[in-house]
C-alpha cells in the first residue's frame, strides 16, 4: 500500500505501483534504477520504493512514457509520406513513368491498405490472424497486379519497400527513444517487420505466379 512520507509530502510507491504510473514492466523499472536514472527508497526488509514526485518529474513532458496510441499516431502521417514518395522517387523511374493514371491509382489504393493493415494489426483491432490473412491476400493481388503491368520482380520489390519505409520509419522514431516507451509499444516494430514480411513473401508468391502463367 502507498505510504505518505516526507519530500515534499509526496506518496511512496511500491514498485508495482511505481511501474503502472511508468507504464512499464517491473523489470524495466529495476534495470532504471540500476542504471541511475531513477532513485530508489530501500525500506526495511530490501524492499523498494519510489516517491511519485520524482516518478513524475521523470515522465515530464520530454520524457513522457509512449504508449500504442502514440505510434498509431505516428503511423497515420505514413500516408502524407507515401504521396511524396510517387511525386519523388517513382517519378524518376521508367516503369512508373509509363503508367496510366488508373495503375497509379491502384499502386496507391494497394498502399494505403497495407498502411491500414499494419495499423490494425498492432493496434489488435481484431484477431491478428485474420489481419495477417487479410495482409496475405493484400500481398497476392499486389504482386498479381505488378506482374500484371510488367514490373520486374526487382522494380515489384522495391515499390513493396517504399511503400513499406514510411511504416517503419514511423515507428523507428519512437523506438529511438526506448526508454520512454511501455512495452506494447515497444513490440510495434518487430509486429510491423512481421506483417510486412509475410506481405512481400505473398507478393513474390503471387508474381511468379502470376508470370508464370502469362509464358
Amino acid at each position: 500500500m502507498a505510504t505518505k512520507q516526507s519530500h515534499g509530502q509526496s506518496m511512496l510507491l511500491t514498485i508495482g505501483q511505481a511501474s503502472k504510473i511508468l507504464g512499464v514492466s517491473e523489470v524495466t523499472l529495476r534495470q532504471w534504477t540500476d542504471e541511475g536514472k531513477i532513485k530508489a527508497f530501500v525500506a526495511p526488509g530490501g524492499h523498494r520504493r519510489y516517491y511519485e514526485s520524482e516518478l513524475r518529474e521523470f515522465m515530464g513532458p520530454e520524457r513522457r512514457v509512449h504508449g500504442i496510441k502514440d505510434v498509431v499516431a505516428q503511423m497515420e502521417l505514413a500516408p502524407a509520406i507515401e504521396s511524396e514518395i510517387a511525386h519523388t522517387h517513382f517519378a524518376d523511374t521508367v516503369w512508373y513513368s509509363k503508367l496510366d493514371q488508373d495503375s497509379k491509382a491502384k499502386l496507391a489504393d494497394l498502399g494505403r491498405r497495407l498502411h491500414r493493415l499494419a495499423i490494425m494489426y498492432i493496434s489488435k483491432q481484431r484477431k491478428q490472424d485474420e489481419t495477417m490473412q487479410l495482409a496475405k491476400e493484400a500481398g497476392q493481388e499486389f504482386g498479381a497486379y505488378l506482374a500484371e503491368i510488367g514490373l520486374s520482380l526487382t522494380d515489384a520489390i522495391e515499390a513493396f519497400l517504399l511503400h513499406r519505409s514510411p511504416l517503419v520509419n514511423a515507428v523507428t522514431a519512437l523506438v529511438k527513444k526506448r526508454e520512454s516507451m511501455n512495452e506494447r509499444a515497444a513490440e510495434a516494430l518487430p509486429l510491423i517487420t512481421q506483417i510486412t514480411d509475410a506481405v512481400l513473401l505473398a507478393l513474390v508468391e503471387a508474381y511468379q505466379s502470376h508470370s508464370t502463367h502469362r509464358k
